[in-house]
């Protein structure tokens, strides 16, 4: 691990000790326009001085001890200060996006519709594209006053949503979606998708043909189906309805929505934990990155945290930078990945030192 750099190229993958603002403005701007996804875990205004946990293990002699050290403080005076803490950061960081670049903002119900106010200021409503739920803990306290909170949400926002998609991402089948392939064949399970218009499809105007001895509103045009026919991929009822095979081996799985619940919260066991309180799991990072980037695109993260970013980042062939102000982070960060690799190639820059 290289310290201190002065001359940075965007090539290069950076860990940053200071205030993300100081560092955008004074350490990277050679780098605006060069990201292609930024993702941010900012401060929620949730009131709380979160800390990094460490346990000792006991033995025969005596208990196991945890100790634990701070890392950030959430408490703020006012809803007017953390607001006005944030929004010049997000105008800094919506600077460092490419054309084609995404900015994602993980907040939770403290703050989430006043950021978004924020966002849609600086990036233009239209640029707005998706608000996703994130099912992070199982089990909910609960609350004197109304339902326990069980999810966090995701901001994403584009830089220009009519060149922005986001690529397919799906997740494993269920049993319940299962339950369609309930049909088989010498090619496996399959379930039946329509090929004739159905529902708000089936308008009085829309036009009928003829095809192998039914006349119906088919969706597709008489070569396409003739094509299907001929591989085998229609299936014809006893009442003489056609419809199209799809083959449990030829789906991917289920598409995923905005609605995230698949992703497990990380536990206390799991071996990525940290002790750092607001650590995300790498999957969650995982379906962002992949979903928004190639292999070789820059990546961000102005509030660092743990670092997963940048793990999940480094594991999947993506460049990253990120900061953080917190010592102890930084000090996780670093271990995290080392543990990756001892070989890794990163250069750390401590924004408060002028030399």
């Amino acid at each position: 691990m290289k310290t201190n750099l002065h001359i940075m190229e965007p090539k290069q993958n950076l860990l940053f000790k200071g205030d993300c603002l100081e560092t955008i403005q004074k350490r990277l701007e050679g780098f605006k326009g060069k990201f292609r996804l930024i993702y941010i875990d900012p401060p929620f205004l949730s009131g709380t001085q979160y800390t990094l946990k460490k346990k000792v293990e006991g033995d025969a002699g005596a208990a196991g001890t945890l100790s634990e050290i701070p890392t950030y403080n959430d408490k703020w005076d006012d809803l007017e200060h953390y607001l006005s803490f944030m929004k010049p950061r997000l105008k800094a960081m919506k600077d460092l996006l490419s054309n084609d670049g995404s900015f994602w903002v993980h907040l939770d119900w403290h703050v989430s519709h006043y950021v978004k106010v924020i966002l849609d200021e600086i990036f233009g409503y239209r640029n707005f594209v998706n608000e996703i739920v994130w099912k992070r803990t199982n089990s909910p306290k609960a609350q004197s006053k109304g339902f326990g909170a069980q999810h966090d949400v995701i901001l994403l926002y584009a830089l220009d949503s009519k060149g922005f998609q986001t690529k397919p991402i799906y997740r494993e089948h269920d049993t319940k979606s299962l339950k369609p392939y309930s049909y088989k064949d010498e090619k496996g399970n399959f379930r039946l998708i329509e090929i004739e218009a159905q529902g708000i499809q089936r308008t009085q105007g829309r036009k009928q043909f003829e095809w192998r001895g039914r006349t119906a509103p088919y969706l597709y045009k008489k070569e396409k189906l003739d094509k299907w026919w001929d591989t085998g991929m229609i299936y014809r009822s006893r009442n003489g309805r056609y419809t199209k095979k799809q083959y449990l081996k030829d789906s991917p799985g289920i598409l995923v929505s905005d609605l995230w619940y698949d992703i497990a919260p990380l536990q206390g066991g799991a071996q990525e934990n940290t002790g750092f309180l607001t650590q995300k799991p790498e999957a969650l990072l995982e379906r962002v990155i992949k979903s928004a980037t190639e292999k070789g695109d820059l990546i961000g993260d102005f509030f660092a945290g743990s670092g997963t970013t940048a793990v999940v980042a480094e594991k999947n062939g993506r460049r990253w930078v990120i900061c953080d102000e917190s010592q102890s982070a930084i000090d996780v960060i670093s271990n995290r990945l080392d543990s990756i690799s001892k070989e890794h190639d990163y250069s750390f820059v401590d924004v408060a030192n002028r030399s």
